[in-house]
């Protein structure tokens, strides 16, 4: 053996994974101790001799001349063969491979595999009952033509709304945006959906106490300080033709189109439902609405999206400004256009969920 071959034998051998040394005709020239424990002492064999125990991920026998990285099975144990050709002048031309032992590797490849499967469909499933407690776009009890289309932004979103019937006069109307997204947030919203379906009679009272009611019910929970959910809350009484708006730290305002195509925006404040809203005094506004009026509320996905050419977001103003303009097409076009215009302003993914609900008085 010349010097640079004794070289690499004595590396090997102070090596911590198996290798060996073969020529060009894949006779076996020598083994460090780690491979004969593993195969016994081969030399001068072939070094197929191994591989017709075992296989390679491609199928057949790996090519001893093919440098690089390739992942075999021999004896049902993968390991991660690293090929570099070497020229020993007159010695001649060989091949230095050693097999690392990927077993461990695997198993933690196909349990974080196997992990991702089942949270993937745990995801699946949670979006799809999410969806399903929207409500759909219809009329309802021949009063509220009811249009909506939600965003997210990733696979499962914070933002959620509702329509109820209190009773033959009351209906509650109102959009939620729970801090963050994944499925902490996605449990928050069917729970605040589930509270409030809960305390509908505490709903009749007036949307105030209904704030004040969730916001105990949501500390009730005992959950990190910085989560919180914003609300736009309102309660539409038909035979006065009043809706009552009360606003959890929601900073898109409700916003009122007449049906001259006039529109208002209501400012109504208030803490978000979280754990330092304590005792807050939720305020009530009264808006007289009549047949032909339209409500529409939305949340900060949309009005946060920014055109970077401009540096100019979509604002609430742009809501309103399509919101006077289309004001003769029916809601499910306006939400939509409302949508399709605020993703204009920005060149990559929407960050956060956008929602939008328009609710036209019919009576």
């Amino acid at each position: 053996m010349n010097k640079p071959i004794k070289a690499i034998v004595s590396m090997l051998e102070e090596s911590t994974v198996s290798a060996w040394i073969i020529d060009d005709e894949q006779n076996i020239v020598y083994m460090n101790r780690l491979m004969q424990e593993l195969f016994g002492n081969l030399v001068g064999k072939k070094a197929t001799m191994i591989y017709e125990c075992g296989s390679c991920d491609a199928g057949g026998q790996p090519d001893s001349g093919a440098e690089g990285s390739t992942e075999v099975t021999i004896t049902d144990v993968p390991f991660r063969r690293l090929s570099n050709a070497a020229d020993f002048g007159a010695d001649g031309k060989y091949h230095v491979e050693t097999f690392e032992d990927i077993s461990e590797q695997k198993l933690i490849q196909n349990n974080m595999a196997q992990t991702l499967a089942k949270l993937n469909a745990e995801t699946k499933m949670a979006r799809a009952i999410q969806n399903s407690i929207l409500p759909v776009d219809d009329t309802y009890w021949n009063t509220i033509a009811f249009s909506s289309l939600y965003m997210p932004a990733d696979d499962l979103g914070g933002d959620f709304y509702d329509l109820i019937k209190l009773n033959d006069d009351e209906y509650l109307i109102y959009i939620a945006d729970v801090s963050g997204h994944g499925i902490q947030a996605s449990l928050l919203t069917i729970f605040i959906r589930e509270r409030v379906h809960m305390n509908m009679e505490i709903a009749l009272e007036g949307t105030a106490a209904l704030l004040s009611k969730l916001v105990h019910d949501f500390n009730a929970l005992d959950i990190d300080s910085m989560i919180y959910v914003t609300m736009a809350l309102c309660k539409y009484t038909k035979s006065r033709r009043e809706l009552l708006i009360s606003n959890a730290g929601h900073g898109c305002y409700p916003l009122i189109i007449r049906n001259s195509g006039r529109a208002e925006t209501i400012p109504t404040r208030g803490m978000p439902v979280c754990a330092i809203a304590g005792d807050f005094d939720y305020d009530e506004e009264i808006v007289s609405m009549n047949p032909g009026d339209r409500l529409v509320l939305f949340t900060d996905g949309i009005v946060e999206e920014v055109d970077s050419t401009r540096g100019k977001a979509f604002g609430a103003e742009g809501v309103r400004e399509l919101a006077e303009k289309y004001h003769e097409y029916n809601g499910s076009y306006l939400a939509r256009t409302i949508i399709d215009e605020s993703a204009k302003y920005s060149l990559i993914s929407a960050k956060d969920d956008r929602s939008i609900l328009v609710a036209d008085i019919l009576s």
